[in-house]
């Protein structure tokens, strides 16, 4: 075998090897791409239940607030409501952003710009977030304070205010709990970061390849 068919030869294993590499990053890039556009799917059918339950809420609320079918005297014992209120109110508004942010067709953009202004726009919801966790924390534990005065009309003081905290007590609890459990934990957030550190490892696995 002489020196020129070994160069054509070694030219043809590269070729073969470039095409391999390059078969197995659009592999890649294609499971990625898939993975999360299923991610996105499932998040616009979330999303359109949350939407639909924070409405149902909402028209809840405002029956509270119009009906009083709990048969309050004081403008005082509104105040959980009007936390829980705001705190749907300020959810809806999460969840229109999430449908402007996951109206996109993958195909069409670059997957890495996509997991980036993803990633960055639930950094942006954090705040909005902790606010609505906090609302609804606080109205569910004061919930219990606003059927005090109606408990201390056949009830005395004491059995009353036991009650009350008990119920209150319960609320934190499971609050507590839940906390512990992970179950406020931004797993969809974390799924796109997945993505994105993944396809940053498949560019420099590349780049040193070429290299």
């Amino acid at each position: 075998m002489d020196l020129e068919q070994v160069k054509t030869e070694w030219q043809q294993y590269n070729q073969k090897l470039e095409l391999s590499q390059r078969l197995n990053e659009q592999l890649i890039m294609s499971i990625l791409r898939e993975r999360s556009r299923s991610r996105v799917s499932k998040i616009r059918r979330d999303n359109t239940l949350y939407m639909i339950l924070m409405v149902l809420n909402l028209v809840l609320l405002s029956a509270i607030f119009a009906g009083n079918p709990f048969d309050f005297k004081y403008n005082i014992q509104y105040i959980p409501y009007g936390a829980l209120a705001i705190g749907v109110i300020l959810a809806i508004f999460s969840l229109i952003r999430s449908f402007k942010t996951f109206d996109v067709n993958l195909n069409n953009v670059s997957l890495d710009s996509f997991l980036k202004k993803t990633i960055y726009e639930y950094e942006k919801n954090k705040k909005m977030e902790k606010w609505f966790g906090i609302l609804v924390f606080s109205a569910g534990v004061l919930t219990a304070l606003s059927f005090l005065p109606n408990k201390l009309k056949s009830k005395e003081l004491w059995p009353a205010l036991g009650e009350t905290v008990l119920t209150m007590g319960i609320t934190i609890a499971v609050y507590f709990i839940a906390v512990k459990a992970g179950a406020f934990n931004d797993r969809k957030r974390e799924g796109f970061e997945n993505d994105l550190r993944e396809l940053n490892e498949l560019k420099a696995i590349s780049s040193e390849l070429r290299d």
